[in-house]
């Protein structure tokens, strides 16, 4: 048997190491660089002759590296691993040294394997701190409904925690009407229970109605009621309406700008006389009832627009409650997360969480849909997501900005602005695949040229 498939000249060696995906350098007994592989370069951020030659202990000083497993091989002399930093690039690499001894026992050079787990030391991290930050998703939860003192409502920024005190303070003036305005999803709904629950009617009547829900041919009949016989398909003993039925209590009316014309002078009538006339029936019946109003229509201008009547809309404008969209109330969009996270885990028998890049884009989206969009995206992610922790790879495409960086420049040399251009991209490539090798492929370059423009870059900061 022959030994001739061993016998490799040096420089086939070197080039074979240079094919490793790991970065590997070699070191003499003393920690001094006699060689280092292209994706060394690459995980280190620097050229060759930066380190050749010197010393790990120079490196170490330099701040290339942050830590050096090459000195405990020396001083331990034996192999040994260790999780050290990047500085040039940021990442986090899992190094393991290995000691090649003479024959009197003494190092002759030292074998360093590099890898990169900038990503599995994120995730590891993540998995650790998953218990705590369930418990400050739940502390946080907490607290806000302690500050509002209601467990119905999440809000943490200034604007909506006004707005929640108003609601609260007017509801003991139990005679007024309200008017509740704001864009669709952004809890009409919620500050009118609220005002309901603080009022001297809470154990009396609370009903609901959406008046754009209801096809106009029944919505008169749904709000008024009516007497038998009063029409075709009439229930044979007459039928209360929402206004009869709420006697005592609280009618919620939903979109009102939604509701008929004709219809408006009889809502004007409870109002002011608080009575209700049913269809069929020529002598009113007297009600107790408070009205609340909700709509996100602009009514000064349905007014104007002679499509909604003046004399309904100031008997209604009373008192105004505006609601803030989502994106001017920024503070509460993630205790709004956390909120409807613990209740979509519950009702699916899960525990998952998201992770800092999910929050950090969540709170940046504009959420034309405000809370209710919010709600439905947070159920939507629970149910499609594979893993316990929600990425940003689960979002939808419309919530990521993959926009390329706007520049507000000056006019300045082509070759200039192009320069900078390619820095910036640069940067965010690396930013987001969290390596320059990973970061080199998308952008279709070697990976040294990264390296190299990212040192030039480090260097001109």
């Amino acid at each position: 048997m022959t030994n001739d498939y061993i016998n490799l000249d040096k420089t086939s060696i070197l080039q074979m190491l240079d094919f490793s995906y790991d970065g590997i350098w070699i070191t003499d007994g003393n920690g001094k660089v006699l060689y280092v592989n292209s994706a060394n370069l690459s995980l280190l951020g620097v050229n060759e002759d930066l380190l050749i030659n010197k010393t790990t202990s120079q490196l170490l000083n330099e701040k290339i590296i942050s830590d050096s497993v090459i000195l405990d091989v020396i001083r331990e002399k034996r192999q040994i691993s260790k999780t050290c930093y990047n500085y040039n690039t940021n990442l986090t690499v899992l190094a393991t040294a290995t000691p090649i001894f003479n024959n009197d026992g003494s190092i002759k050079y030292i074998f360093n394997n590099v890898r990169d787990i900038t990503l599995l030391s994120k995730l590891q991290n993540t998995l650790l701190d998953k218990e705590n930050l369930i418990r400050l998703q739940d502390q946080m939860i907490e607290d806000t409904k302690d500050k509002l003192g209601t467990n119905n409502i999440i809000a943490n920024s200034k604007t909506f925690f006004s707005t929640i005190q108003l609601a609260k303070r007017i509801a003991s003036f139990d005679g007024s009407t309200v008017i509740i305005l704001g864009e669709s999803g952004t809890g009409k709904e919620l500050i009118s229970s609220l005002i309901v629950e603080n009022s001297q009617r809470k154990d009396k009547p609370y009903l609901q109605v959406n008046c754009g829900a209801i096809p106009e041919n029944l919505i008169e009949s749904e709000l008024f009621g009516y007497e038998k016989g009063s029409f075709t398909g009439a229930d044979s003993q007459g039928r209360k309406g929402l206004f009869e039925s709420a006697n005592g209590g609280t009618v919620f009316l939903d979109e009102i700008g939604d509701l008929p014309l004709h219809l408006q002078g009889k809502l004007l009538r409870v109002l002011q006389q608080k009575s209700v006339t049913r269809i069929g029936r020529t002598t009113p019946i007297d009600v107790d009832v408070r009205i609340i109003a909700a709509t996100n229509c602009d009514l000064e201008k349905m007014v104007a627009e002679k499509l909604f009547r003046e004399d309904l809309y100031y008997r209604l404008n009373v008192v105004t409650i505006k609601l803030p969209p989502l994106r001017e109330r920024k503070d509460d969009i993630i205790p709004l997360l956390y909120h409807f996270l613990k209740i979509i885990n519950k009702k699916y028998n899960v525990n998952k969480t998201l992770a800092p890049e999910t929050i950090e884009v969540l709170k940046n989206y504009k959420w034309p849909g405000n809370i209710r969009e919010l709600e439905n995206l947070v159920e939507n992610l629970v149910i499609t997501s594979q893993e316990d922790i929600i990425t940003k790879d689960n979002l939808p495409a419309k919530l990521i900005d993959n926009t390329l960086p706007k520049f507000n420049i000056d006019i300045m040399p082509l070759k200039q602005a192009v320069e900078l251009f390619e820095n910036e991209l640069i940067e965010r490539a690396v930013m987001e695949f969290g390596s320059i090798r990973q970061a080199a492929i998308a952008l279709d370059v070697n990976s040294s040229t990264i390296s190299r423009k990212m040192q030039k870059l480090n260097t001109e900061k």
